[in-house]
């Protein structure tokens, strides 16, 4: 398997997800996913990782990582959040305060691209966030957190109004992982990231990606580099 991919995580739930499911997944299409990179908080190479919150970082961060190899068969893409992302990023997209709709992620995603003189990466932005994901099977929700089957339910009932889960919006009391808070207390306080784990796996990406068309189409086209016959 020649066909390379290193995957710029947000922070720890991005990094399981990719470590034990998005992998395998990947593996079955001819592409090898390397050891997820945690996002850059500073230019300290020793210092803090996790967080989408210093983009003149991740930017430096990201360029050591397109020159410490020239592989063509090599890949790099992110898996950050839209929900408050660094304004630098967003004014360099031309924008003067938070994104929500598609188009306008959209175009922070190509911003970032252009922020460097490399065609092997590809951004990818999850909207708002990866516990979008988490929302997209409330029945793996609730056969993982069965105490808090009421509050769950309510949920239910409460996003049962969106399209689908990537459009579940930003608010501070609004966003996924505010919603998971209020239905599950505690749920983003501990161990968050084998939380999100266990109902992502007891879900299945199947199920995942037939909901949120946004992550499923990210996932499409590394599948599609991986069938290609060069």
């Amino acid at each position: 398997m020649n066909k390379r991919l290193i995957i710029y995580c947000e922070g720890q739930t991005e990094e399981m997800l990719v470590e034990r499911l998005l992998r395998q997944e990947l593996q079955m299409h001819g592409v090898k996913v390397e050891r997820p990179i945690l996002a850059a908080t500073s230019f300290d190479p020793d210092g803090q990782r996790g967080g989408f919150v210093n983009w003149d970082a991740i930017k430096f961060d990201l360029q050591q990582e397109f020159e410490s190899s020239n592989d063509p068969n090599l890949r790099f893409t992110t898996f950050l959040d839209v929900f408050r992302m660094p304004p630098k990023i967003l004014k360099e997209a031309g924008f003067t305060g938070p994104v929500s709709a598609v188009q306008d992620v959209e175009t922070v995603e190509r911003a970032m691209e252009n922020e460097f003189s490399e065609p092997r990466f590809k951004a990818y932005l999850q909207r708002h966030e990866l516990e979008a994901l988490v929302l997209a099977d409330i029945d793996a929700l609730e056969n993982v957190f069965p105490r808090h089957k009421p509050g769950i339910q309510q949920l239910r009932t409460d996003i049962a109004i969106f399209g689908n889960p990537e459009d579940i919006n930003h608010g501070d009391a609004t966003h996924p992982a505010a919603r998971l808070e209020t239905a599950v207390p505690g749920y983003t306080k501990n161990l968050k990231s084998s939380r999100a784990y266990f109902v992502l796996a007891q879900a299945g990406l199947g199920s995942i990606r037939a909901k949120c068309p946004r992550f499923d189409a990210w996932l499409r086209g590394w599948e599609r580099w991986g069938e290609a016959i060069a």
